[in-house]
């Protein structure tokens, strides 16, 4: 079985427990870009691919829309559906088509916007000023090359609306911004761990598109003052931030390995849910904590780590992810801009 995933479903306790509780051979990628990976898999690179976890709107408004997702058989999985914490009501519905057939099981979910050094920048402040921390050229910062995530960001920063469609004068202000924040960004890398090392150090004030998902084991070796942000209001219908969820489905081809949809069903057990919530560089919250089976098993430490305090009020302020309509332009004049900045 192959798999093709964001980081952590990849690892021995999860992949590796399946694979040998199956006696199969299994084998993984892990991906960075959600754009470049629904495109792949467009273009004839879901053959090569039998289970994709991948944040919410590319499975039901792309993928399923090109017939590149299987449908689950309902029986079998609307109990992974069942119980889930409150925080995921709102979102559960990414789990389906358009025709209300099952396209996969939800578990990683969380606000994914920026994280600070509290040392530098107290949270109130920063859920007060939101993504306009980056217009104040005082400030030192750094970005977490997540395209997707960039795009909404900057488009936050400059004061539009990226799930509505923009006009000439609306995405030239999004590639003003784009130049000038990557100009004067200390760092850029799609390595949060750095990202992270150098908030710590001081060296940079806080970094853009990160959350709970990227800073959480920072928090958890100690570095308390490292905090993901929810900003409390901006340019999205009034909200300035945004929530993914991730959706793990079986992709449809002639060849698809038989125990993928077992290996949908072994994630949302109990046991396996705490250890993709745990697995190691991306604790996370996942809607199965609503279980007390699953519940019980966080320390007060791993609370804290993944900022549970705060969950729901965060989870409120946020848009849905979701792809915008200027996506493609977007796309490219961020990476225009990035371009710019490198040489």
């Amino acid at each position: 079985m192959k798999l093709l995933c964001w980081e952590g479903y990849e690892s021995d306790s999860i992949l590796g427990e399946f694979s040998r509780q199956h006696q199969i051979q299994s084998t993984a990628q892990t991906l960075l870009s959600d754009t470049a990976t629904a495109h792949s898999l467009l273009n004839g690179g879901h053959e090569h691919w039998d289970v994709l976890n991948i944040n919410n709107p590319w499975v039901r408004d792309f993928l399923c829309q090109h017939q590149l997702i299987q449908t689950l058989d309902r029986d079998r999985f609307s109990h992974t559906l069942d119980n889930l914490l409150p925080e995921f009501d709102r979102l559960a519905h990414w789990a389906y088509n358009d025709a209300g057939d099952i396209v996969g099981v939800c578990q990683r979910f969380g606000a994914f916007n920026f994280v600070v050094n509290t040392d530098r920048i107290d949270q109130s402040s920063a859920e007060d000023q939101g993504f306009d921390l980056a217009n104040d050229r005082n400030r030192r910062f750094g970005i977490l090359r997540y395209d997707d995530f960039n795009l909404f960001h900057i488009c936050i920063g400059a004061g539009l609306n990226p799930l509505a469609e923009l006009d000439h004068h609306a995405l030239d202000l999004f590639s003003t911004t784009a130049h000038d924040w990557f100009a004067r960004a200390r760092i850029v890398s799609d390595d949060h761990l750095l990202l992270n090392r150098a908030l710590a150090s001081g060296e940079i004030d806080f970094y853009i598109s990160g959350g709970v998902y990227t800073v959480s084991e920072s928090r958890l070796a100690g570095h308390n003052n490292l905090r993901a942000v929810t900003p409390a209001r901006g340019s999205i219908d009034g909200h300035g931030a945004i929530v993914f969820a991730e959706i793990t489905s079986v992709l449809k081809h002639a060849n698809t390995a038989a125990h993928a949809a077992d290996f949908l069903e072994f994630i949302t057990r109990p046991e396996i849910s705490v250890r993709i919530a745990t697995s190691a560089n991306t604790l996370n919250p996942v809607a199965q904590m609503a279980d007390p089976a699953v519940f019980r098993k966080f320390t007060r430490q791993q609370l804290d780590a993944i900022q549970w305090d705060t969950l729901s009020e965060d989870i409120s302020r946020c848009e849905m992810y979701r792809v915008p309509p200027d996506h493609t332009e977007l796309h490219s004049r961020l990476k225009a801009a990035r371009d710019s900045a490198v040489t």
